[in-house]
């Protein structure tokens, strides 16, 4: 069996699953814009093999997502093995909706975690398994060694990820999908070998002009023109800045002028096309791909656009010691500042016996308030109290004034006092 046929979905699934059937829900993912992703206890046998998870939405979606979402599932089931295979293979698409009651409350999607996440190491030091997503390989050549993945990310394995994104990305556009929210992590990314890619998010994509959530677009991946985004000459774009922002070593690029020593001359054209504005300019996600594979073919892509050059490490050299005196540092270290020790003044006599009458006056003085709260508190308790008829100047007949902490919001506590009858 093929890698792509181990994607592939049974024939005879449901299009429906109902959210009770599957059991305690264990959450895989953070809370997200659209909802959360859950690993279910139990997952119909007829979703086929491989584990599966359930993406539930935060709130209720539109009235219509349903129909559409089960019309991306049958068009799935339609497709020829090795189509479907290819989908599977390069997106997290929907297996069934998932139902709570009559309304659609999610869908059912294939485990992608065992392809793509990876242990990473986090700037703490602590290893964790994440979800290896292109934001990773927007950075310097060497993030993901720093990282502990044993990943160079120069120019030719950049090429190789930009190629698989547009191969992924004409697939869907052949066959009237549009992705719209192209954005770094919406893509994951694998290096066994060579790169794979997968889109996720497959239930906001625009298929055949139909949405089944409402378009959401992540930031600094917005388009700048006004045109609808859920369109493929809007995918378009957006795979410009991918492209761009994947040679330049860069998270926010957006022009290409200042980034051009680092694209190779046969993608320059490419470039400067997916990023005007004229839309139907734009070269498509096929053309795109076909440039990058000559540029593979061809290789030496590291050697003739090695990218930035990383950031020099500023380091302190620590003294060395020989035979108990401090040697000089090295030519190369960065210099320690020079701190001049000053030694502190000694006290005289004279100033330790007034700080310590200064102590003793504190003391007395602090003595005497306590007192005389004490002694008022005292009297005033001493004091006839009025008649329940007449009232309190200051309860209007409803007694004393106590602070009550919990009596006003969290950050105005200590400004009032609660009536207490």
């Amino acid at each position: 069996m093929s890698a792509l046929a181990a994607f592939a979905p049974a024939r005879g699934r449901p299009r429906a699953v109902r959210v009770e059937d599957l059991g305690e829900l264990v959450p895989v993912s953070r809370v997200g814009g659209q909802g959360r992703v859950y690993r279910p206890q139990f997952a119909p046998a007829s979703l086929g093999e491989g584990p599966v998870v359930v993406k539930l939405y935060r709130r209720p979606p539109p009235a219509d997502a349903g129909v559409v979402l089960a019309e991306m599932v049958a068009w799935d089931r339609a497709l020829a093995p090795g189509e479907r295979a290819w989908l599977h293979a390069v997106t997290a698409w929907p297996l069934a909706v998932a139902h709570a009651g009559p309304r659609a409350a999610g869908i059912v999607m294939r485990d992608v975690r065992g392809r793509f996440a990876v242990p990473f190491v986090m700037p703490s030091g602590r290893r964790e398994r994440v979800l290896l997503t292109l934001e990773h390989l927007l950075g310097a050549d060497g993030y993901l060694e720093l990282r502990g993945l044993g990943v160079r990310l120069g120019t030719t394995r950049r090429a190789q990820v930009a190629e698989r994104v547009c191969a992924g990305l004409a697939f869907l556009h052949g066959h009237g999908i549009a992705v719209s929210d192209i954005a770094p992590n919406n893509l994951l990314v694998a290096f066994g070998g060579a790169a794979e890619v997968c889109f996720i998010d497959c239930d906001s994509m625009a298929f055949r002009g139909r949405s089944a959530l409402t378009t959401v677009q992540t930031g600094d991946w917005n388009l700048p023109f006004a045109e609808r985004p859920d369109t493929r000459a809007a995918d378009a774009y957006k795979l410009g800045l991918v492209i761009l922002r994947l040679f330049a070593r860069s998270h926010d690029a957006r022009m290409p002028a200042p980034h051009l020593r680092y694209v190779p001359v046969e993608l320059r054209d490419l470039l400067y096309r997916s990023l005007a504005e004229a839309g139907a300019n734009r070269p498509t996600a096929g053309e795109w791909q076909r440039a990058l594979r000559g540029l593979l073919a061809d290789g030496g892509l590291d050697e003739r656009y090695p990218g930035p050059a990383p950031a020099p490490r500023v380091s302190v050299a620590a003294p060395r010691l020989v035979s108990g005196r401090h040697a000089p540092a090295p030519a190369t270290a960065v210099p320690v500042a020079r701190v001049r020790q000053v030694p502190a003044p000694a006290m005289s006599p004279l100033a330790g016996v007034w700080l310590r009458r200064s102590v003793v006056a504190l003391w007395i003085l602090a003595g005497s308030i306590v007192l005389l709260l004490v002694l008022s508190r005292l009297f005033a308790a001493a004091m006839p109290v009025p008649d329940a008829g007449v009232g309190s100047s200051a309860g209007a007949g409803v007694g004393p004034y106590y602070y009550s902490p919990g009596y006003y919001p969290r950050g105005r506590a200590g400004r009032g006092f609660a009536q207490v009858p």
